[in-house]
């Protein structure tokens, strides 16, 4: 769990395990059963578009979340939007449709990023630490 506190980005299972080797862990079903616990018990949260982890925030408490993944610097932040979750499982529900996960992914650029990939280099867009500039 510190691991993936203290990472900036969502970490594979596979570099949770590299993280965990000075430690003795070499197992990577050991890695994934504790992932999946930590998972159940709603302390992090798996990205499927990444197949990947992170801490959970803890500010939607045990309600669904929409998880919002910047594709540039990979951060990822979780917003307390229970609504806009039930709204799309009611409307899944209707459509006989049996949902699985109900976590909602969604892909784009976080503010920092954009910034700097439309040019606006500001403060909040260089802290994102990386180079957006591809020339």
């Amino acid at each position: 769990m510190t691991i993936l506190r203290g990472s900036p980005t969502p970490l594979t299972a596979y570099q949770v395990l590299d993280a965990l080797r000075p430690q003795g862990v070499q197992s990577p079903p050991v890695v994934y059963r504790a992932l999946e616990r930590l998972e159940r018990d709603g302390r992090v949260h798996r990205l499927e578009q990444m197949n990947a982890y992170f801490a959970c925030h803890g500010h939607h408490g045990a309600a669904p979340a929409i998880i919002a993944i910047c594709r540039q610097c990979r951060k990822v932040e979780e917003w307390d939007s229970a609504a806009t979750v039930e709204a799309l499982g009611a409307r899944a529900a209707e459509a006989g449709f049996k949902t699985e996960s109900r976590m909602v992914e969604v892909r784009g650029l976080c503010r920092a990023c954009a910034a700097a990939e439309d040019g606006a280099e500001t403060p909040a867009a260089s802290a994102c630490g990386h180079d957006h500039h591809h020339g």
